[in-house]
């Protein structure tokens, strides 16, 4: 902390910044490119030029350029002298020498840097007449588009890429006046966070090509601060639309979450709401309602009366199942109209993810301060991962990466492949360990005992041990989809062992877990599944989940048990297939509401635009349907935090009581059915563009990787299998018929598997399987293995997780 002068006014600045940073801060409107407030300066653009003020007799005034200058006290700078203006004019007037004249053209314009510092340092004639120089544009997939001509070398996107997101597949090539920024060859980038080249480029090379397809100017655009609803994790999120549609999503950059950046589910998933097959008016049996009389004429527009009447003729016999990815205000609103029909009512699709989530979320909230903010993340002295984090929740990988290239330690335990762990391998050996899911909690328990002093035969475990006695600050990250309560139990135990230095979170497995586990009562989903079995039930209202598709072997053999299925929904799922009745239902950025992200932090939303179709959300439930009690609502919401936030703040954490989990005895028994040791077992893998939404959205379908069964060197061995040969899996009665995809980052005896897949064969993480080398009968007639070029095999292995 100290005192510069700029243009002799005082300026404080805080320890570690540069001269630019702090005059930033003051509000003081500097000229930069290179600069960027996470990726710090290279000092490339040389435009952020100011004059020194010589305070010693003999000095002589210089010219400086404020990013490569660490502030100290007593320092004076002139930022309006005539010869930092005439550098500032001087570079800007360099720059648009060759840049191409295509503002009224430029997807760019609106956001653009270098407009908005042409004008403010006052370039306003090109004196150059010469011919431009030209640069050729590299095809870089669908998401994201490259123009070359206008880039000003700032590298910025070279710095994220490969110092910040860690990522190998881009780069700077050429030299001298001939600097190109791009991919080794055509095609997208492996990385999950490469939209970022979007928002960090300054001068529109990089644009956006899903919202070049339906595209506005910015000042076009209804906008309004909102919550991704990809992951658990909750970053912060500009959502902008127009004529009722949605247009582009952007990372919030005041957010304390998710600072200037977002992952590529985050910004490209949300568009799968613009699905051609969305629903979007009430459909009965898969036709929209006919409109017989002035009476029906509300029935068949309005979903929230087409909703009241359902419930009406279903006089009382109706169970109300909700979803981990709605948000507090819908699972609140569903509970409520459950309580006044007393009627059953849940958020969760399967007894196992009930108990899972509540676990997890106990385990997250047992202190006020126990869970591990995206910032603890980045600054721990020792990170410690169980389980696939990048493809559950991206933005806590991108916080692990930020330890990884400070050369801290980070010791990751997986059973399936993951971008993580490719990027961990480049910079650090021996902290890996891949174990099938039947080892984790003996490993968790090695771990707690390798810490406590103890002997353990695992060198991993010890490895761990010795690198905790060192470290200040420890963090422990879990991915709660992947561990049953026993294991997250061991996990538990392992932080308290570690005792204050440690901080522990698990990624839950949706935007809406955390406040589904707060508000659900014991064995929700049980009691409900358990009225439909005894026929207690005529009608089951769904909203916002896909039981039939998620958990078909759950939920298909109760389809019999009622007369009728209504499912409300923004996109299309196996469920909306199946159902009687279709409600269309608002998506995140078309509602207000309010969410808990898996730090226990309330969030609030706000409405970014509205579509020209009404759509059912929590806020017409609680206005239209008769005798509903919002008091309810309002109290219970107060009554989690201090003071309710509003939507563009930084939440609001929730009061430590009030977030206590106590799973029920039926709930703590709930475990995988774990395989015994050296056999077949199931682990899930999945690819970072996965979601509820995101798998509906078209342009990040494109790039997602061939579907197949991932396996280790020894089940390919056994088998006597190889890349592109089919193999049977069989789980009790259930049997899948998959392409073999060899990843070394496959845990010995197991088989990675989809979600969709596993769902199939209704097996657990960790269940035993029976695999055998397909017949030739098996082999689908329409698949010609030679017309499966290389690379795909080679994009189905998790993009970065390549071996």
């Amino acid at each position: 902390m100290g005192i510069i002068y700029i243009d002799d006014k005082p300026i404080e600045y805080q320890q570690g910044d540069n001269v630019l940073e702090a005059a930033r801060r003051a509000g003081i409107d500097m000229p930069y490119f290179c600069y960027h407030p996470a990726l710090g300066a290279a000092g490339s653009c040389r435009i952020c030029a100011m004059e020194t003020v010589p305070q010693k007799e003999g000095e002589r005034p210089r010219t400086v350029m404020t990013c490569t200058v660490s502030a100290q006290d007593g320092q004076h700078y002139k930022s309006q002298s005539s010869k930092a203006k005439q550098i500032q004019k001087g570079v800007i007037e360099f720059y648009m020498t060759n840049h191409p004249n295509d503002c009224p053209v430029c997807d760019e314009g609106g956001d653009c840097h270098l407009q908005d510092t042409t004008i403010n340092v006052g370039h306003a004639y090109r004196r150059y007449d010469g011919l431009k120089r030209t640069m050729p544009n590299q095809e870089l997939g669908p998401l994201v588009y490259q123009t070359m001509n206008r880039c000003v070398t700032c590298y910025r996107c070279v710095r994220f890429y490969q110092n910040y997101a860690l990522g190998d597949d881009f780069g700077v090539m050429g030299s001298s006046s001939h600097v190109l920024f791009r991919r080794t060859e055509d095609g997208a980038f492996d990385s999950p966070f490469s939209g970022n080249l979007v928002s960090i480029c300054p001068t529109g090379v990089f644009t956006d090509k899903v919202y070049r397809r339906k595209y506005s100017r910015t000042w076009m655009l209804d906008k309004a601060i909102s919550i991704c609803a990809g992951c658990s994790v909750g970053c912060s999120i500009d959502a902008g639309g127009r004529e009722g549609t949605l247009r582009r999503i952007h990372p919030s950059e005041k957010s304390e979450i998710n600072p200037y950046f977002i992952c590529d589910r985050g910004r490209y998933g949300a568009h799968g709401t613009e699905a051609d097959d969305r629903p979007l008016q009430v459909l009965e049996d898969g036709l929209p309602l006919p409109i017989m009389s002035e009476a029906t004429v509300n029935i068949a527009l309005e979903p929230t009366a087409y909703l009241a009447e359902v419930l009406r003729e279903a006089q009382g016999r109706v169970g109300i199942l909700g979803s981990v990815e709605e948000d507090l205000l819908t699972n609140l609103a569903l509970r409520q109209l459950a309580l006044q029909l007393d009627a059953p009512f849940s958020p969760f699709i399967t007894p196992m993810q009930e108990a899972q989530t509540k676990a997890a979320v106990a385990a997250n909230t047992a202190t006020a301060t126990a869970t591990a903010s995206v910032a603890d993340i980045e600054n721990a002295d020792l990170v410690l991962v169980i389980g696939e984090l990048t493809e559950h929740a991206p933005m806590l990988d991108l916080a692990v990466r930020q330890v990884i290239k400070q050369h801290r330690p980070v010791y990751i335990a997986h059973s399936a492949p993951s971008h993580l762990v490719t990027a961990s391998n480049k910079y650090q050996q021996n902290m890996n360990y891949c174990c099938a899911p039947s080892r984790w909690q003996p490993l968790l328990v090695s771990l707690a005992q390798a810490c406590s002093g103890r002997d353990v035969n695992t060198i991993w475990a010890n490895q761990f041990a010795l690198a905790a006695q060192q470290a200040q600050t420890i963090v422990v990250v879990g991915v709660a989809e992947l561990l049953d309560v026993g294991m997250i139990e061991a996990m538990t135990a392992l932080a308290v062992v570690l005792g204050d230095r440690v901080k522990m979170t698990l990624a839950l497995p949706a935007a809406g877990s955390m406040a589904a586990a707060i508000m659900a009562k014991a064995d929700s989903c049980q009691q409900l599944i358990q009225q439909l079995k005894n026929d207690q039930l005529d009608t089951l209202v769904v909203v916002g989940s896909d039981p039939f598709g998620d958990a078909p072997y759950l939920w298909s053999s109760l389809r019999h048990k009622v007369k009728r299925i209504v499912v409300a929904d923004k996109v299309n799922t196996t469920s909306i297939k199946l159902a009687h009745s279709v409600i269309p239902l608002a998506a995140w950025p078309e509602r207000n509401g309010l969410t808990i992200n898996y730090e226990g932090r309330l969030q609030a939303f706000k409405q970014a635009f509205k579509r020209k179709q009404p759509l059912l959300s929590a806020e017409m439930i609680i206005q239209h349907l008769a005798d509903f009690d919002r008091r309810e609502i309002n109290d219970f919401v107060e009554a989690l935090t201090e003071s309710v936030p509003v939507a563009g703040d930084m939440g609001v954490r929730l009061i430590a009581l009030k977030r206590n989990i106590v799973l029920s005895a039926q709930e703590r028994k709930r475990r995988f059915s774990l395989a015994p040791s050296q056999t077949a077992q199931a682990t899930l893998v999945r690819w970072h563009g996965a979601g509820y939404v995101a798998d509906h959205a078209h342009s990040l379908q494109l790039i997602k990787p061939v579907t197949g069964v991932y396996l280790s060197s020894i089940l390919v061995e056994q088998l006597n299998v190889g890349n592109g040969d089919r193999v049977l899996i069989k789980h009790g009665d259930n049997s899948l018929d998959r392409m073999v995809i060899v990843n070394s980052q496959v845990a010995d005896y197991c088989v990675a598997l989809s979600r969709t897949d596993l769902s199939a064969l209704a097996a657990d993480i960790g269940a035993a399987l029976e695999i055998t080398k397909a017949p030739n009968l098996f082999i689908e007639a329409s698949l010609n293995f030679d017309e499966i070029k290389q690379d795909q095999l080679i994009d189905a292995m998790v993009g970065e997780a390549n071996e």
